[in-house]
């Protein structure tokens, strides 16, 4: 079974335009809710079209052991969400999981499914965070801190099959998020 990048983006189209008929912060907490999942999804597909056992056992690693370190977190540390609902804000468990899904996916087919996948993957990473934050439920550092979960998590457990690395380059007066195919 070939995944192509025309599949991906249909199916993320058709799973993000669930939410869009609500007012302005229950479409962003849709679209978290969506996007949060679809890139897991898109990751156990991966591992399906490969045959890879060893890759589902490493998402599930990744993912798993993610979610339970934001979940452990948010019982340890009690910060309060923007919209007042609860002291679960910090870290964004939304947001730890697409990481660690799109990271494992960089990580263990980078060169294969190109490189027009990952910053694509990456990007709903993102729109995962910024939506939490538009649908008042994380505050900033909330979603940089479960993306930074996530992404550790993936590194630590997936072992890569082609190459291809994403990393923060430090640049004057910011960073730089840049993604190379290996060589």
């Amino acid at each position: 079974m070939k995944i192509t990048f025309k599949h991906f983006w249909l199916t993320t189209l058709a799973i993000c335009s669930c939410g869009a008929h609500a007012d302005s912060i229950h479409t962003w907490g849709n679209v978290s809710n969506v996007t949060s999942m679809a890139v897991p999804l898109l990751a156990g597909v991966a591992t399906l079209a490969n045959n890879d056992l060893q890759g589902s056992k490493e998402l599930l690693l990744s993912t798993g052991s993610a979610v339970l370190a934001a979940e452990l977190l948010k019982l340890g540390i009690h910060s309060n969400r923007p919209d007042g609902s609860d002291k679960k804000s910090f870290p964004s468990a939304h947001t730890t999981l697409a990481f660690s899904a799109a990271a494992f996916l960089d990580r263990r087919y980078g060169e294969q499914y190109t490189a027009t996948w990952t910053p694509a993957l990456y990007g709903l990473a993102v729109l995962t965070g910024v939506a939490r934050v538009e649908a008042k439920k994380h505050h900033w550092v909330d979603v940089v801190a479960g993306g930074g979960l996530g992404y550790a998590s993936a590194s630590y457990w997936t072992e890569p099959v082609h190459g291809g690395r994403m990393s923060l380059v430090p640049l004057q007066g910011g960073l730089m998020l840049r993604w190379a195919r290996a060589l």
